[in-house]
């Protein structure tokens, strides 16, 4: 557990060297010593809450009902639950992913451990939650803004690409964008998608679509822990099978591949909302309301940045306790970021000033013959 309990420091750490954090980052700090100066009770507020523990055997109970639920039904039915029930629920045991990210729920390693083992029994992401908890430690909070660092960033090949078909084929852009919304409503889609369209924009731009240069630096899991995890979603594949048959397994194969692609509607909107810009002017913002009680507070998001130590029940009290230094707020709905994105064609709210300039060198031509 060491190198998870390096990562869960790395806020820490940057901190004392703020030359090598970035602006947004930087900004985050002031803006907590600014809070603290004027309202030091705030100081109270830290610390884990153990109570969230609760919410695990919850939602495993409404997934598994549901799986239980459709066990006997037909395609269109288990479609129709994953859509609109499932991955929510998965959502949620995310957001519960990000508070055991920071220790907000258990500071000890094996407690923190069995709750992450719980969170898989939901999840069975195949340790992906883990790669989350380490590269949103490591890279998204220490380097907010930073595209070389920050690894919420889209790939600037991958952007570059689909901008010069934007440019010069705007009705292509159009198919293209109905037929990868079209692939990601299929079970496992997002991993069809990664498959099928870098490789057809390479062919239609005859540029390399990953960017090679970037380094983002995110610590990782041990390679015992990633073993385990996937292991463990094996497991609960299994259980699935043996307990609600094929149709029970789909859903929730079907309701993870939703969450994770272009329809996860609350997931990818909440992603958007939250920083806009290249984030060296424009600050993190924060979506209110009843969204948050679904999903454990973490659209309070910019004090979340400002007091990563503050669990999500004591979130609002920070809100309300410094108005005027949580004033930045989303000015629409996750569903309303969500369907600017697809309309947009997949545009991105994370820009990078590197998007606007020529990167023949970091997203070269193709060699004749490759791809």
């Amino acid at each position: 557990m060491a190198d998870i309990r390096q990562a869960a420091s790395a806020q820490t750490t940057v901190e004392s060297d703020r030359a090598s954090i970035s602006p947004q980052s930087r900004r985050h700090l002031q803006m907590r010593k600014e809070a603290l100066a004027g309202h030091p009770e705030l100081r109270r507020l830290s610390g884990p809450d153990r109570r969230t523990v609760l919410a695990v055997p919850v939602l495993l109970a409404v997934h598994w009902g549901v799986a239980w639920a459709v066990s006997g039904s037909n395609l269109l039915v288990v479609f129709l639950a994953a859509f609109c029930l499932g991955q929510f629920v998965i959502h949620a045991a995310g957001s519960l992913v990000h508070e055991t990210a920071h220790r907000l729920i258990f500071r000890g390693n094996r407690a923190k451990l069995a709750f992450d083992l719980g969170l898989e029994t939901i999840l069975a992401s195949f340790g992906k939650q883990l790669i989350y908890q380490h590269e949103h430690l490591s890279s998204h909070h220490p380097f907010i803004g930073d595209y070389e660092r920050d690894y919420e960033h889209e790939d600037l090949c991958a952007f570059k690409a689909r901008d010069m078909v934007i440019r010069d084929h705007p009705r292509l852009q159009r198919v293209l964008t109905v037929a990868t919304l079209i692939v990601h409503l299929l079970p496992f889609g997002f991993i069809i998608s990664d498959e099928i369209f870098p490789r057809l924009y390479k062919r239609l731009t005859g540029h390399e679509v990953h960017d090679r240069q970037r380094r983002i630096g995110a610590s990782s899991a041990p390679r015992w822990q990633m073993r385990l995890f996937i292991g463990w979603s094996l497991a609960m594949n299994v259980a699935l099978l043996l307990l609600f048959g094929v149709w029970g397994w789909l859903y929730h194969n079907w309701a993870l591949s939703i969450f994770l692609g272009k329809f996860g509607i609350s997931n990818l909107g909440q992603s958007l909302s939250e920083h806009a810009g290249d984030d060296v002017h424009t600050p993190t913002r924060s979506t209110y309301g009843w969204v948050n009680r679904l999903f454990f507070n973490t659209g309070y998001h910019n004090e979340h940045h400002t007091f990563p130590n503050v669990a999500w029940t004591r979130l609002p009290d920070l809100a309300e306790g410094a108005p005027e230094v949580f004033s930045a707020r989303a000015d629409k709905s996750y569903l309303g970021y969500w369907w600017d994105h697809v309309r947009g064609d997949f545009k991105t709210s994370r820009r990078s000033v590197l998007q606007d300039q020529d990167q023949s060198d970091r997203c070269p031509k193709v060699r004749a013959g490759s791809g």
